[in-house]
């Protein structure tokens, strides 16, 4: 049994003895080792403080002290409810002028249920233009969103499907509000686009492949051959270069000892090995400035094979001087907190708490009077924080529990 199994067996165990009423279980289970990557709900990470709290050593939050955030709490407003129709799930990026929603929907796997399918999708969508405070209705994406990913480059949308076999591309232009099918892009790739500036940079196998959707144009970066080599592997763009993050695959990785994140660079002529780590998640997002997984919480292995010590899930890392760092203290996660998870830029809502990388402050995330509880979608549109349906999970999690409302949080 490795790591994830490990793990997944421990969190499955004592997640059936919980009764969650917030929160997203499948985020829970993601805690430690990225469980559940396949899962396409993201709505939170006030389960995961839940679950973390309830695991008895296996997971702990990184203090005991009260949460007590380090700025003001922020505020939340309603904004008009956007012309869709009420659903949970959905999916939400930035374009760097308008916030686009697509797809969710309208049956919602329960907190703590490990449902083998979802209820309906939905593929409709919305841009939402903070600067006038208005939706307009876009056209509809042009595959189911269950097996897709999403990243915005150059203000273009990409979509990748994985729903068959192979992937299919395709882009969403503003501008035009118009979908187009990308043909010239052939090469297997993972699941883990990310983009800076006009490149999407996404796993080959052993290899990155790039998209420039300004040229049009596939390329593929040479191999990493570095040794020892690693094992669950991401990419993650950086203005340094791409970031292959994984886990020394000649280890076994089955929790008896840690397995700590390792990360190769591409400098433009060839790969380098930054320095060890001392965390344990390896999905980083790229603020700008430096790569930040805001995971609030350690592991110390537990009761029967303890490592001695709290490890960090997150941190944060330099990819031009190889610098591993640890979040502010302040970010311990609070129970408390709206179940509601995004990253943008500096800016991250995990675990019911909001953390401005670029100011270190830690803000509370209070959920606004009368918004739902489960199933909330998120997207950063600069330093405001878009929040759009989900479910009320004591009413129910199809029909009349579902909302389509949307609010924004400022600092």
């Amino acid at each position: 049994m490795d790591l994830e199994q490990q793990l997944r067996a421990s969190y499955d165990e004592r997640l059936g003895d919980l009764d969650l009423t917030a929160g997203d279980a499948a985020a829970a289970r993601r805690t430690g080792a990225r469980m559940r990557a396949r899962r396409r709900m993201t709505v939170g990470g006030v389960a995961a403080a839940v679950v973390a709290l309830a695991l008895a050593g296996v997971v702990g939050a990184r203090h005991e002290s009260s949460v007590e955030p380090s700025a003001p709490l922020g505020h939340w407003r309603e904004i008009p409810t956007p012309p869709l129709s009420p659903r949970a799930g959905a999916r939400a990026v930035w374009t760097g002028g308008s916030a686009i929603v697509l797809g969710g929907t309208t049956e919602v796997c329960p907190p703590a249920a490990d449902c083998g399918s979802v209820g309906p999708q939905l593929r409709d969508g919305a841009a939402y233009d903070p600067r006038t405070n208005t939706w307009r209705s876009i056209p509809p994406a042009p595959v189911d969103l269950d097996n897709a990913q999403l990243v915005v480059a150059d203000g273009v949308l990409v979509l990748v499907d994985h729903g068959g076999r192979g992937s299919r591309w395709f882009s969403y232009e503003p501008d035009h509000n118009r979908w187009s099918r990308i043909h010239h892009v052939s090469v297997d790739v993972g699941d883990d686009l990310s983009a800076v500036g006009s490149r999407v940079y996404v796993s080959a196998g052993r290899r990155v492949a790039v998209y420039d959707v300004r040229r049009f144009r596939v390329s593929l970066l040479p191999p990493d051959r570095i040794r020892p080599a690693l094992t669950q592997r991401s990419v993650t763009a950086t203005s340094s270069g791409p970031v292959v993050m994984g886990y020394d695959a000649t280890q076994p990785n089955d929790g008896n000892e840690p397995s700590l994140v390792l990360a190769d660079v591409w400098d433009g002529t060839a790969w380098h090995r930054l320095p060890p780590s001392d965390q344990l998640q390896a999905a980083l997002s790229w603020t700008g400035h430096r790569l930040v997984n805001a995971s609030p919480f350690t592991e110390n292995g537990g009761e029967v094979n303890g490592w001695g010590r709290d490890i960090p899930e997150g941190g944060t890392l330099d990819p031009a001087t190889g610098e591993w760092g640890r979040l502010p203290k302040a970010l311990t996660g609070d129970g408390d907190g709206w179940s509601v998870s995004a990253d943008g830029g500096g800016w991250f809502a995990t675990a019911g708490q909001i953390y401005d990388d670029d100011s270190g402050r830690v803000y509370a995330l209070d959920r606004p009077d009368g918004a739902p509880d489960y199933g909330v979608t998120g997207v950063w549109a600069g330093d405001r924080l878009l929040a759009f349906g989900g479910t009320d999970s004591a009413e129910g999690f199809s029909g009349d529990a579902l909302s389509n409302h949307a609010w924004l949080w400022a600092p």
